[in-house]
């Protein structure tokens, strides 16, 4: 069935009981209000009464503004809808509108100019209730934009990554050179650490990725040994020794007097501090200093490594630990790397049941790491048999 408008290009009274009748079968889906040339509500329509909430009685008489929302009424977006119908012959929209108990839902309408004859008398307003569109259409932008994050933070970490196994490339073809003159004991020894330190840096990298790639999947899994803390905690200090004599940093270990023996897998748990050194070192200047301190309670071991380092901004403390954190050139300069070594920290020391938190004063203050793990293995969980879930993104 097709509905036709009269010479003028409005709709008749005729075409308007068609659309009521159409409309019948769907009364409560769809609602109209009928207006005149001033733009005040005369009829209504029990689907009209089903979408807003406002019977006949309660709208008959009152402006069309009632069914907008107070921001478009300040802008003229009621007498802007009529004065269009009343021009083009016919005025669509979409926009949110007002119910009766004060919420809100998006309506999706149309505006026709009504003559009867050569006079003008008024409108019809059809509308229906399109808001759980207008939610899945919000939805789906929502989703969008997630996802287009993650294409811009999957970029940024392909970036980040070529740049970080290219840094060790330059010392590594200068070694070489070194290496070339074979009658020159000395410059090959200096190759052979320049070599030894840029490559065990590519190898720790590469580590971490798989590390997170294991995290991130649920498949990250502890074994538990008993073990000396005091000797693996010197052993990965003594690990770090040669980079921060590199960097020109001092290197501090204040560890208990007495022996501690501890439940903890002892690879993760070196690969623990040894980050947070790593991280330390990294953003401490020359003839700074980096400090370990050991403490231990009845249950729980406490690690601080503390610099003296370009410390960490307050827009950048909540997500220190994150991955990709230091990727986003934060004023704190802490952007030279891929930002896994502290989230693999966290990671790890959420496996030990532990906790990791960071501190600083400010930029240029220094900063503050502070890791609390059990002394025993967890009796009421087998973590080395439930590997976690990945974290929420």
């Amino acid at each position: 069935m097709t509905l036709h408008r009269t010479e003028h290009g409005a709709w008749s009274p005729t075409d308007v009981d068609l659309v009521l009748a159409l409309l019948t079968v769907h009364e409560c889906q769809y609602g109209i209000a009928f207006l005149d040339p001033a733009g005040t509500i005369t009829g209504w329509t029990e689907g009209a009464h089903a979408v807003t909430g406002f019977t006949a009685d309660e709208v008959i008489g009152q402006a069309f503004a009632i069914l907008f929302v107070p921001e478009d009424v300040a802008h003229g977006q009621d007498l802007h809808e009529l004065n269009a119908a009343r021009t083009l012959g016919a005025a669509e929209d979409e926009r949110w509108h007002m119910r009766k108990d004060g919420s809100r839902f998006w309506a999706s309408g149309l505006t026709l100019p009504m003559h009867d004859g050569e006079r003008f008398h008024g409108f019809a307003k059809l509308f229906r209730d399109a808001t759980h569109l207008q939610l899945r259409t919000l939805r789906l932008e929502n989703e969008a934009q997630r996802l287009t994050g993650e294409r811009q933070e999957h970029d940024v970490f392909l970036a980040t990554i070529a740049h970080e196994l290219r840094n060790p490339l330059h010392p590594m073809r200068l070694a070489t050179r070194l290496l070339s003159p074979p009658t020159e004991p000395v410059r090959q020894d200096q190759a052979v650490k320049i070599l030894t330190r840029q490559l065990a840096l590519m190898d720790r990298l590469v580590e971490d990725l798989i590390d997170m790639t294991r995290a991130g999947q649920g498949k990250m899994t502890l074994v538990y040994e008993r073990v000396d803390l005091q000797r693996l905690l010197q052993d990965t200090i003594d690990a770090s020794r040669d980079i921060a004599e590199t960097g020109g940093v001092t290197l501090i270990g204040v560890l208990p007097p007495m022996p501690v023996v501890v439940e903890v897998d002892p690879g993760r748990f070196q690969q623990v501090v040894m980050n947070l050194l790593n991280n330390a070192i990294k953003f401490t200047p020359r003839d700074g200093q980096v400090s370990v301190l050991l403490n231990v309670d009845q249950s729980h071991l406490v690690l601080k490594v503390q610099d003296t380092g370009r410390g960490i901004g307050p827009e950048l403390q909540p997500r220190i630990f994150d991955m990709f954190t230091q990727a986003d050139g934060a004023t704190t300069h802490r952007g030279d790397g891929l930002g896994i070594g502290l989230a693999l920290v966290k990671e790890i020391v959420s496996l030990h049941h532990g906790t990791v938190e960071a501190k600083s004063e400010g930029v240029g203050q220094g900063s503050e790491f502070l890791v609390r793990m059990p002394l025993e293995k967890p009796t009421s969980f087998d973590v080395s048999e439930h590997p976690v879930a990945a974290p929420p993104s």
